[in-house]
């Protein structure tokens, strides 16, 4: 499937901003007061990630198969993109 056409990343990230935006990243084994329908455990995110708070330093190498993860300072999903 290709990702970018022309400078235009896929809107949809192969399903992954559907998924996730709008929801909190909580690690496996934590118990949260948040519903099922409002977070995501780390060991459903894709293998090839990373995640990235506000302000984080990142290196500039470009991966299109991995997927960027950008949240705010509570974990909770903003946006998503390739690279």
């Amino acid at each position: 499937m290709q990702r970018f056409v022309g400078n235009n990343a896929n809107n949809d990230c192969d399903g992954w901003r559907d998924k996730l935006v709008g929801k909190t990243i909580v690690k496996d084994n934590v118990q949260t007061s948040l519903s099922s329908d409002q977070v995501i455990h780390e060991n459903e995110l894709p293998k090839v990630r990373r995640v990235l708070p506000p302000n984080a330093i990142m290196t500039m190498d470009y991966r299109p198969e991995r997927l960027n993860i950008h949240v705010d300072a509570n974990q909770k999903i903003r946006s998503v993109n390739y690279g």
